[in-house]
């Protein structure tokens, strides 16, 4: 059993720890005034409202409430408790992890998603050490190694192979007792006619997929036979911790170089990320086999701002390339296309050419969309004859018309012209006619744009508004963190907030002031790993609040009056309504009952 990790290892954690460099590996930042923003990873959203305070190390999202400090962040990203975040941003940043307390991240909660990681992580195992240390794995082994597959690619990205066995992946679980329920939803078996579960992977090269944050959550498996009826790929179904649109192929290892060469290539099968990792191109990723999904976009919205396709250079390639371009339409990035050439698909090309020249490829050998796309046009039609040229003509004016460049559209202009063997300015006069005839039509088809961005704009600047007591509440209980006079101010005068959760996040103040025999200023992160969920949420929202460096007593002393009032003005709501009633009913005297206790509340309001 581990050992429980004690407060030196995560004092020393912490104090080893920037909250910017965890937070970068998952989110894009900018500095904006004295905190960093991006776009926030636990919702979608257009506007960045994700904060990170660098002097506190604490993060806060002004749009869905969730903060706290660097271990907050991970338990949050990557579903981990707390023990394994401490461990999680450990190994982050170097820090030597004594084994004891190292075990402590490998215990699972009695849940079916943590019973499916485990699953999944023991099954990669299972299928690399067939690859890697049995006959079975002989063939398999070959195949990779013959595809310039060695020893440390392999490793790095988790390849195993299942044996052609019926039930050798699901006779290893029945022996680790995992529930009949469990093996169905876990996607790693399928059942015959029976109702009788079997392997769902036999005779395959097994290639982990993993989450943004390393889990093995599915697996591609690889046909070694080419000859076979099979499907070439078989990829996981989805299930309860694998949702193919969200997910991409290699982000977990590609996030770093992603963020630090400003681009993501998008390529069209795992075995081209692969390839591509192998020559030191290590900021690819893959989709599941379809177009990049909104969410897939999201994410890498939080990393970079451009996007280069990569697929075959064949004709289906090309054509999956031109298809590609319609669909990213996301006005987030910019987009770029690498062309491979002689109709090679990346691995090939790798392997003729070498991995100095496809690096020389995907760093100087970038398309413009518009650019590709002319040639794509060209591929399609005969310029030799008057109905192809002005066919042309017209899907290229369509292109170039989006530009907003006005030295693009000039360049293009003239390439289509040269193309046709026709003048600059007839293309232009077309071109006019276009924008004409587009202006036109525009009214209508952008009003739901203009609408969505009327929305988003109302919605991003929505702030909470607070009454007279609780922003005294808030700014006091701030001061009251940040400078020690003021908690010893209210504690000795027995003062109480009157919301529960200031009052709540008060006392754990106290409590932990005097715990850890602070006379100064506290931390606030690690103030943070003493609260729950909720009130971390809060406490980030109050740290996060524009308040001057400095306090007045006066200030001071206002907040604790209309404190102390909100409950007598309560008493005069209260008194006011029993009037109206006393009125309605004719009570006299218990009319003259209340004006008395009226009276004496506004006194006391008044003194």
């Amino acid at each position: 059993m581990a050992t429980r990790i004690p407060q030196e290892f995560i004092d020393e954690v912490t104090s080893k720890t920037n909250i910017v460099d965890v937070i970068s590996k998952y989110v894009q930042l900018k500095e904006s005034g004295k905190n960093l923003f991006g776009l926030c990873p636990f919702h979608e959203e257009r506007t960045p409202s994700f904060s990170v305070a660098e002097d506190k190390q604490i993060f806060h999202c002004f749009s869905c409430g969730r903060g706290g400090n660097v271990y907050k962040f991970i338990m949050e990203m990557e579903n981990k408790t707390f023990p394994e975040a401490v461990i999680e941003v450990a190994q982050m940043g170097n820090i030597s992890v004594p084994d004891q307390y190292e075990n402590q991240s490998t215990q699972y909660e009695n849940s079916d998603s943590r019973t499916l990681l485990k699953m999944y992580s023991d099954a990669a195992k299972l299928y690399s050490h067939i690859l890697t240390k049995t006959e079975n794995g002989t063939a398999a082994l070959k195949y990779l190694n013959g595809r310039d597959l060695g020893d440390d690619l392999i490793q790095t990205f988790d390849i195993g192979y299942a044996p052609n066995n019926n039930n050798l992946l699901l006779q290893f679980f029945k022996d680790r007792d995992i529930s009949e329920d469990v093996l169905r939803k876990s996607g790693l078996f399928a059942e015959n006619q029976e109702g009788e579960l079997f392997d769902r992977f036999r005779d395959r090269v097994m290639i982990p997929i993993t989450d943004e944050s390393g889990n093995i959550i599915a697996f591609s498996g690889r046909i070694l036979n080419k000859e076979a009826s099979t499907a070439k790929y078989m990829n996981s179904p989805e299930t309860p911790i694998f949702n193919k649109s969200k997910t991409l192929f290699n982000l977990n290892n590609a996030k770093k170089e992603i963020r630090e060469k400003g681009n993501v290539i998008l390529f069209e099968g795992f075995m081209d990320v692969i390839s591509a990792y192998k020559a030191g191109v290590t900021n690819g990723v893959a989709s599941m086999g379809t177009s990049l999904t909104d969410q897939q976009l999201y994410t890498l919205s939080r990393l970079t701002d451009k996007i280069n396709v990569c697929y075959d250079g064949d004709d289906p390639g090309v054509e999956a390339t031109y298809r590609a371009l319609t669909q990213l339409t996301d006005e987030r990035f910019t987009y770029g296309v690498i062309s491979i050439p002689d109709k090679k698909d990346p691995d090939e090309y790798i392997r003729s050419e070498g991995a100095q020249r496809f690096q020389n490829l995907t760093n100087n050998g970038v398309q413009t969309p518009i650019s590709f796309i002319l040639n794509y046009f060209k591929r399609n039609y005969n310029l030799n004859n008057e109905h192809d040229q002005l066919e042309f003509l017209n899907q290229s004016l369509h292109e170039i018309v989006k530009l907003q460049s006005p030295v693009e559209v000039d360049m293009y202009v003239g390439r289509v012209a040269d193309e046709m063997q026709v003048s600059k300015d007839s293309i232009n006069k077309e071109l006019d006619a276009l924008r004409r005839q587009m202006a036109i039509q525009q009214p209508a088809n952008n009003y739901k744009h203009v609408q969505q961005k009327a929305l988003e704009q109302v919605t991003s600047s929505v702030r909470p508004k607070y009454d007279r007591l609780e922003k005294s509440e808030r700014y006091l209980l701030y001061w009251a963190i940040n400078f020690p006079e003021v908690r010893i101010n209210l504690k000795g005068d027995g003062f109480k907030f009157v919301h529960q959760d200031y009052q709540r996040i008060f006392e754990k103040l106290l409590s932990y002031v005097e715990q850890e025999e602070i006379d100064d200023e506290i931390n606030i992160s690690d103030f943070m790993n003493v609260l729950d969920n909720n009130d971390k949420n809060l406490l980030a929202e109050l740290e996060m609040m524009n308040m001057p460096d400095e306090y007045s007593d006066q200030e001071i002393d206002d907040y604790m009056t209309n404190i102390k009032n909100s409950g007598l003005e309560t008493q005069l709501k209260e008194i006011n309504q029993q009037l109206k009633k006393a009125a309605l009913v004719g009570d006299s005297k218990l009319q003259m009952d209340l004006l008395k206790q009226l009276v004496d509340v506004r006194r006391t309001l008044s003194n």
